[in-house]
């Protein structure tokens, strides 16, 4: 396979309405499915398409050696069906998936692989309708509390902020309308990166994986083209288009919440947050700042279904460029 039909395969597989996955590779067990690239496939060349595709990767195994830390929540189905076979293994999570691009000792060379696991994934609460408009929560705040959104997550995590220089006038050129304030404020102090190590967050510039325009165009294209089904966008909202009207995402998790605005050309300076869990399906619409929004998703635990706080994984950032080249 070269590596559009990779794309092509992993993308069918993740829609597989959460049908068991059976390898057909002997003694591989079920839980997973491996294809193998053509041998002028390299490795380096996957990971960077699916890295555009599927966002920031996590690196599990590097010059043959894995990392020992690694868990059935950070991507240990990757590595079980090959035991020490492996000299290399890049992993997304997205939904109840876990997708894998490695390298597998073949004699005395390697050969590409691709696999997608089975992954246990956050339940999610649901509402019966289509579009949920949700009325901003005062619990989780206190009332005498003036800090700005931006201030809060910056005091949070404990982050300093970097300062960055951003061409702002070419982005918004490009997208048709102006982004919102609280949101350069955020670009500007974080870039692009990880918090909490499992809620991605858009910048400008800060690497394919974390470049909001980059991952907008990447989204854009793949609408157009039809090829590989829908994996960003979905009805009713279609990705948005300059002049038009549709979903821009500027922020996700490893077990594929999404986090967008809907942006309406003709009403330039509405910033609606659209989000979505990782079961694609039933759309929540806040009335709130972006800022506010990612402060609630990790400061409160009873920002259902979207506030990861209940999870303890603590709120930390980690800059997309760190540790975790493509």
């Amino acid at each position: 396979m070269d590596v559009r039909d990779l794309l092509e395969d992993v993308a069918s597989l993740i829609r597989s309405d959460r049908r068991e996955l059976v390898c057909g590779r002997v003694g591989h067990e079920v839980g997973h499915v491996c294809l193998t690239a053509s041998g002028a496939v390299e490795l380096p060349t996957v990971v960077a398409r699916f890295s555009r595709r599927y966002g920031q990767l996590r690196n599990l195994v590097m010059g043959g050696y894995a990392d020992p830390k690694v868990t059935g929540r950070t991507g240990l189905p990757l590595l079980a069906p090959f035991g020490g076979e492996l000299a290399e293994m890049r992993g997304w999570a997205c939904g109840d998936r876990w997708i894998g691009c490695g390298a597998v000792r073949v004699g005395d060379g390697v050969q590409v692989v691709v696999l997608v696991a089975e992954r246990d994934a956050p339940p999610a609460e649901e509402p019966p309708e289509e579009t949920v408009r949700v009325v901003p929560p005062r619990r989780g705040t206190r009332s005498d509390d003036r800090r700005p959104w931006v201030r809060r997550v910056l005091d949070l995590t404990g982050w300093e902020p970097l300062g960055l220089s951003v061409d702002w006038a070419t982005v918004e050129e490009e997208l048709g309308v102006p982004l919102p304030e609280d949101y350069k404020e955020l670009a500007e102090a974080f870039g692009g990166g990880v918090f909490s190590e499992s809620v991605y967050f858009m910048g400008c510039g800060a690497g394919v994986s974390f470049d909001l325009p980059a991952q907008w165009r990447a989204g854009l294209s793949a609408a157009r083209d039809g090829t590989y089904g829908s994996v960003s966008a979905a009805g009713p909202y279609d990705e948005y288009t300059p002049g038009g009207k549709g979903v821009v995402t500027w922020g996700s998790t490893e077990w594929a919440d999404q986090y967008c605005w809907l942006i309406d050309a003709e009403r330039p300076g509405h910033w609606s947050v659209l989000a979505r869990s990782h079961d694609p399906g039933h759309w929540y619409r806040y009335d709130m700042s972006t800022a506010e929004f990612l402060h609630r998703v990790l400061a409160d635990a009873d920002f259902l279904p979207f506030g990861i706080a209940r999870y303890d994984l603590g709120a930390t950032f980690l800059p997309g460029s760190d540790g975790r080249p493509l």
